[in-house]
């Protein structure tokens, strides 16, 4: 099941890029469509079957098969069957999530990732120095859309398997918020392309292009938040950026436990109180 949703996402990644230059190749969309919907099939029985097996049928439960269903690449870290509770990883094996687990990750993940980033660099200065010489040079097209793909695919990779293992998935999601954008902003585009698609069999050919320009302008966009991702990457390497971020942790862990604190004092004086009254009534008379 890992290997179905990963080939889920990468099919997702080359899709992206699918209307580049085939926006009016209808055979080609149907193969997708039929591709997506074959690799969907599999995933949704087995997270079915799990949740059935698992007996457990509380709306967490609930939600996390209903999360399968919606976004199937995140199979690659999350299952509805009873083991549920460990995730595998390809060369490490199956593992249980929980903070030294996250960290490890993260640490694993930094270098690689950072030469990710890295790529979009040739791509700016493809768009910007050489863009009268795409249209001459396939190759260069082809690089575009394949370091395009290859990024999206990397980002989206990491957050799904990072967010999975994250204890507070909310705040891990908030504090990312870069990462979600280079992951969404390419959909939207691929959504668009999909609506002009439909408007240039339609033959409404003038608004057609204003929503391929706006595409256009969206993947731009995109690049333009890696390029502050990868800056942000380089800069969090650097020991005086790492001290300063171990220091707001610290201080946000010495922040939750001063809350816990006062929280275990408000309920064991809750108690307390409630217990008083009760021994009162117990005490035999003199």
């Amino acid at each position: 099941m890992f290997t179905v949703a990963l080939l889920f996402l990468v099919l997702t990644a080359f899709s992206l890029n699918h209307f580049e230059q085939q926006v009016d190749d209808p055979q080609r969309s149907e193969l997708l469509g039929w591709l997506f919907i074959t690799l969907w099939i599999p995933i949704f029985v087995e997270s079915l079957v799990g949740y059935w097996r698992s007996e457990d049928y509380s709306w967490k439960a609930g939600g996390k098969m209903l999360l399968i269903w919606l976004i199937p690449p995140y199979r690659l870290a999350l299952s509805t069957h009873p083991g549920g509770r460990c995730l595998w990883l390809p060369i490490i094996g199956w593992q249980r999530p929980d903070r030294a687990l996250f960290d490890r990750m993260d640490r694993g993940f930094g270098i690689p990732m950072l030469f990710i980033a890295l790529l979009i660099l040739p791509i700016l200065a493809i768009e910007i120095f050489g863009a009268k010489y795409i249209p001459l040079h396939p190759e260069l097209r082809l690089f575009l859309n394949f370091g395009t793909s290859l990024i999206w695919l990397a980002f989206a990779f990491e957050f799904i398997m990072m967010s999975s293992v994250a204890e507070a998935k909310l705040k891990y999601i908030a504090k990312n918020w870069i990462n979600v954008a280079i992951i969404l902003i390419p959909l939207f585009a691929f959504l668009r392309s999909f609506q002009l698609a439909r408007l240039l069999r339609l033959g409404k050919t003038t608004r057609a292009l204003k929503i391929y320009r706006l595409r256009g302008l969206g993947m731009r966009a995109w690049r333009g938040v890696i390029a502050l991702e990868l800056i942000e990457r380089v800069l969090r390497r650097k020991p005086e950026t790492r001290l300063e971020h171990l220091k707001a942790q610290l201080q946000d862990k010495e922040q939750d436990l001063t809350i816990l604190r006062e929280r275990i004092r408000h309920l064991e004086a809750s108690i307390a109180s409630k217990q008083q009254p009760n021994e009162t009534e117990h005490t035999p008379d003199p």
